[in-house]
């Protein structure tokens, strides 16, 4: 056994990285394998069920169930006696969590040699665990088939009914309207998510105003998030979620796709109100996911462990105190996601630096982990790992296209082109009609690929119409219109989780606005793009055009897909336009007067 690199111990078995809890256990005892042919042919060999345990190295009660349950020592003895365990981490095989995943972390699954699911739970305490164990072990040996169930019986799809996509928008926001916790802020109740991908919705339904009650929801959410204790107010960054309503207690992980999600969410709440604490909390989002969960080079990181003594202490208390690890690991689609954060974050806020290390990471992804028959992998933790994984094409496309359009290099939108012309290929079911979450060849042992979750589907559409709103390439919208409205139906009962659907089909159906800009000045270049970012306005895009015109200043073009509304060299009426306002604007306006005529 050895000392981890990134999270407390680890061991390794077949070639696979086991990650324990950082504080001390004995889960290392158990003979854990991983998710392959050899587990499932030993469970068949030797007559007995398979326990899965699926973990993640920033779950807190994954660390307590390794120290506890796992640490056993009658638990290990039964585990080791009676089953062939295997360990999956959910983080590096998203595949294997959405099948089996139990409703949180750890997941503790029985299966049998055929890898369907028999029964499963989360956290088991040891007592509880022996009793679990004997039983099961037990009707396994006497009625090994009778007590078989295939995993579609046990995690069945939601009902189809008839809702079409405009129905799915209005749905959604009014979902969310009705399930807002005026009190608090946010959606529900206790556990609470900050749910960012239905503040974006809430933000773009809210029209072109700054009233309403969709702009009221998403302000008073992000406000008590900032106030309360899901954010970090010593060190920047959010924790996963709260376990009350008024996000007082919360768990202390931070995840990198949270917090890029809610660094989004602040800059469109700012663009919108102009009010100072959600630039001053995306400023602190951004430093964080810069200085924590990257190497401020090239490479994002997936997740900060939590511990709540750490961050109970006060700034100067934390002074000499070692702060909980990071998974180092660099996962694609949310490296991806990261990007496009940091790359709004660079335009909104005047910052290069974020910028730089977005499109730097966008290179290490394509540089290490592309495959030109197989796209990208999973994750790189040394070598690139995991491959034929949809979600990480389809980030990683959307990733590139917004890479176009802050930097309007070809090469960008060529890679886009790349991922997604794989992804239409080794993914799009055209029996069935829809993309699946794995490609042919590609679907760990015992499992073939499945239709993609609901937010598989919406990420692959939201990145096909980017696509086309760039390259003007309609067989992309038209593809995207498919998996929505084959989409829209199944989304029906699922309320405000439908968000990220909901914001698909609206840009679908209402198309973005794109602003290009040009010129050979690049200060003059710069403040209008700068303008731009401000917008509040919904669905908006940003393209720089190449320098290749007769422009010395900066000229920019306002359009829709069918027709242009502006064309200007006045920063001020381009600003004027697109509704951008307030003390960001000033700063603009006062550096582009400064600059030399």
């Amino acid at each position: 056994m050895k000392e981890g690199e990134a999270h407390g111990e680890s061991i390794r078995s077949e070639g696979e990285e086991f990650r324990f809890s950082p504080q001390p256990n004995r889960a290392h005892e158990i003979n854990w394998r991983p998710w392959g042919e050899e587990a499932f042919r030993r469970a068949r060999e030797e007559k007995k069920p398979v326990l899965l345990s699926i973990s993640a190295v920033w779950c807190h009660w994954c660390h307590v169930m390794d120290e506890t349950t796992y640490s056993d020592p009658e638990v290990i003895s039964l585990i080791n006696r009676h089953f062939i365990p295997i360990r999956v981490d959910s983080d590096r095989n998203p595949d294997i969590n959405s099948r089996y995943n139990q409703g949180g972390w750890p997941t503790t699954a029985f299966l049998n040699h055929r890898a369907a699911a028999l029964a499963g739970a989360t956290y088991i305490p040891p007592e509880t665990m022996r009793k679990v164990l004997e039983r099961i072990s037990e009707l396994y040996r006497r009625h090994a088939e009778d007590i078989t169930y295939s995993v579609e019986e046990t995690f069945p799809q939601p009902e189809e009914g008839k809702e079409s996509l405009h129905e799915l928008v209005e749905s959604t926001g009014e979902d969310i309207l009705r399930s807002w916790d005026r009190a608090h802020g946010g959606l529900g109740g206790a556990p609470k998510f900050p749910l960012p991908e239905d503040i974006l919705l809430a933000l773009e339904l809210r029209g072109d105003g700054a009233a309403g009650e969709y702009l009221e929801y998403a302000r008073s959410s992000l406000q008590a998030m900032i106030r309360g204790g899901l954010m970090d107010r010593v060190e920047g960054g959010f924790f996963r979620y709260s376990t009350t309503p008024d996000w007082s207690i919360p768990h202390y992980e931070k995840m990198l796709l949270d917090n890029s999600e809610l660094l989004s969410a602040l800059l469109k709440a700012y663009n919108l109100t102009g009010e100072s604490r959600f630039r001053s909390a995306a400023e602190k989002t951004a430093s964080y996911i810069k200085r924590t969960l990257s190497d401020g080079k090239r490479r994002f990181y997936g997740s900060q462990d939590a511990d709540e003594e750490y961050y109970l202490l006060g700034a100067a208390e934390r002074e000499g105190r070692t702060p909980p690890p990071v998974d180092r690991t660099v996962y694609s689609d949310i490296t991806a996601r990261a990007a496009i954060g940091l790359l709004e974050a660079g335009a909104a806020l005047g910052r290069r630096d974020y910028a730089d290390l977005a499109l730097a990471s966008l290179q290490f992804l394509w540089a290490e982990g592309f495959r030109e028959k197989e796209g990208l992998a999973h994750y790189l933790n040394g070598e690139p790992r995991r491959w034929g994984l949809l979600d990480d094409q389809t980030m990683a496309a959307a990733a590139l296209a917004r890479a176009y359009g802050f930097t309007g290099e070809s090469l960008y939108l060529n890679r886009a082109r790349a991922l997604l012309d794989l992804v239409r290929e080794m993914f799009w079911d055209q029996n069935k009609r829809e993309l699946m979450d794995t490609s042919p060849g590609h679907s760990p042992v015992g499992l073939k690929p499945e239709p993609a979750t609901l937010s598989g589907q919406a990420k692959a559409a939201e990145a096909m119409l980017l696509y086309w709103a760039y390259s003007g390439e309609e067989e992309w919208r038209r593809l995207a219109g498919l998996i929505l409205s084959r989409w829209a139906s199944k989304a029906a009962s699922l309320g405000f989780m439908a968000a990220p659907l909901a914001r698909a089909a609206n840009l679908y159906l209402h198309g973005p606005l794109m602003v290009r800009i040009w010129g050979e000045r690049e200060e003059s270049v710069e403040a209008f793009l700068r303008v731009a970012h401000l917008s509040p306005k919904p669905r908006l895009l940003v393209l720089r055009l190449e320098v290749g015109t007769m422009d010395k200043e900066a000229v920019a073009e306002v359009c829709t897909m069918e027709s242009c509304r502006l064309r200007t060299g006045d920063i001020e009426k381009l600003a004027d336009h697109l509704a951008v306002s307030g003390p960001a604007m000033e700063e603009v306006l006062n550096h582009a007067s400064g600059l030399p005529g």
